[in-house]
């Protein structure tokens, strides 16, 4: 505001003298004039405060309350100084969800049917060998002669030739009987089978009691030879039963290899048949009666200038020797279960399950007998299954098939 006196009154720096157009008058109207604009500003500015007083002091105190309401809700959580964030949610697009896939019902499974019980399986019963060979087997049943016995050992021995006996277990305690076997057995090769214990027709028998016939006749035989003595065949008394199951079932549980049946019955025939049968793999039947011993003084020696070799069973059928070990003492073992496969009875049969047939057939009338049942299924018996069949609407054939046995043994 204020100038330096030089430059009012003095000459300029370029030489010039006092402004010729210098007017104070003017200078100060302008001055006038800035400061009433400015007045007028200030004047403009303080009605617009005055005007937003009451706006801001409104937005203030909702600011203040605002902020006490967060800091009491975040004291509340443990956050009071910690200014709480502003969230801003945002809208997601909502993808429609992938359907998932029906899976295709799983397929139950197709039981496989239940297939039938293995079938029993019966031992072989053997009525000859099939060799071409020149070999035959000579056997000789129940022993009870023990002189006979002792001279038809001897004839063997003299001619080379081996033997099978099949002593009968009560035979086994007569004197004289244990050296000879022994020397058989040891000495020879000979085999020794099984023939029951008393010589009884075990498919009449219980069964408890057709095992003890089956196993005293074994037990006996290894006290006399001194060792285990693994037999291979039983013969039955008469060859009758050689189907029943119980004593198939029996057998096998001991070990046994088979049921010895015969081709030729020296017993039963005269010499001239008895030569006449001659050929490869014939089992012959003997007894050591008499009659049989001088049979076989003739047929023995007969047989071996034909050129044929006697041989034991075994050999005859490629079995290997009764098997032997050192003397244990035993019990006897029950009989071990097995399912009944009902299999047909018939005509010329000789079992436990015959001899139930008739018991029931008699109690319901269709069988007249004298005295006990048999078990032997003769044309009597034929006879009244045929009548039950009739009587229950059944196959009419004589025969005791599965149906049959069932209808009849359960009425």
């Amino acid at each position: 505001m204020y100038q330096d006196k030089r430059t009012v009154r003095g000459s300029q720096p370029n030489g010039r003298g006092p402004r010729a157009n210098h007017r104070p008058s003017n200078n100060r109207r302008a001055r006038k004039n800035r400061l009433g604009g400015f007045l007028a500003a200030l004047a403009v500015l303080a009605f617009c405060a005055i005007a937003l007083t009451p706006v801001m002091l409104t937005l203030s105190q909702r600011a203040t309350e605002n902020n006490s309401s967060a800091r009491q809700a975040h004291a509340g959580l443990g956050l009071a100084d910690v200014a709480a964030p502003e969230i801003t949610l945002v809208p997601q697009s909502t993808e429609a969800p992938t359907a998932e896939p029906t899976p295709a019902p799983t397929a139950e499974p197709t039981a496989a049917p239940t297939p039938d019980p293995t079938p029993f399986a019966y031992l072989p019963v053997v009525y000859r060998a099939d060799t071409d060979a020149k070999r035959i087997a000579v056997t000789v049943d129940d022993c009870y002669q023990v002189d006979n016995l002792r001279t038809i050992v001897r004839l063997a021995e003299d001619n080379g030739a081996k033997l099978t006996l099949f002593p009968v277990g009560e035979n086994l305690s007569k004197a004289g009987m244990a050296d000879l076997l022994k020397h058989s057995a040891f000495d020879l090769g000979f085999e020794i089978e099984n023939h029951t214990w008393s010589h009884a027709r075990i498919f009449r028998l219980p069964e408890e009691e057709m095992a003890a016939e089956i196993w005293k006749q074994r037990d006996a035989l290894n006290q006399v030879l001194g060792v285990d003595y693994n037999q291979h065949f039983l013969r039955l008394m008469g060859g009758d039963g050689e189907t029943d199951q119980r004593t198939h079932n029996y057998l096998k549980q001991l070990g046994y290899q088979g049921i010895a049946k015969w081709s030729v019955s020296g017993s039963d025939s005269d010499m001239a048949h008895i030569e006449n049968a001659l050929a490869p793999g014939q089992i012959y039947l003997f007894h050591t009666t008499d009659a049989d011993t001088a049979k076989l003084q003739e047929f023995i020696p007969w047989a071996v200038s034909q050129g044929y070799e006697l041989v034991t069973m075994n050999a005859l059928l490629g079995l290997p020797e009764n098997e032997v070990a050192l003397l244990t003492q035993q019990s006897m073992p029950a009989p071990a279960s097995f399912i009944d496969d009902h299999h047909t009875q018939k005509l010329g049969d000789y079992t436990w399950v015959v001899l139930q047939l008739q018991e029931a057939l008699r109690s319901q009338g269709y069988l007249i007998m004298d005295g006990p049942c048999t078990g032997y299924y003769g044309e009597q018996t034929v006879k009244a299954i045929s009548q039950f069949q009739a009587a229950n609407g059944l196959n009419v054939s004589g025969e005791a098939d599965s149906e049959t046995q069932q209808r009849l043994l359960e009425g």
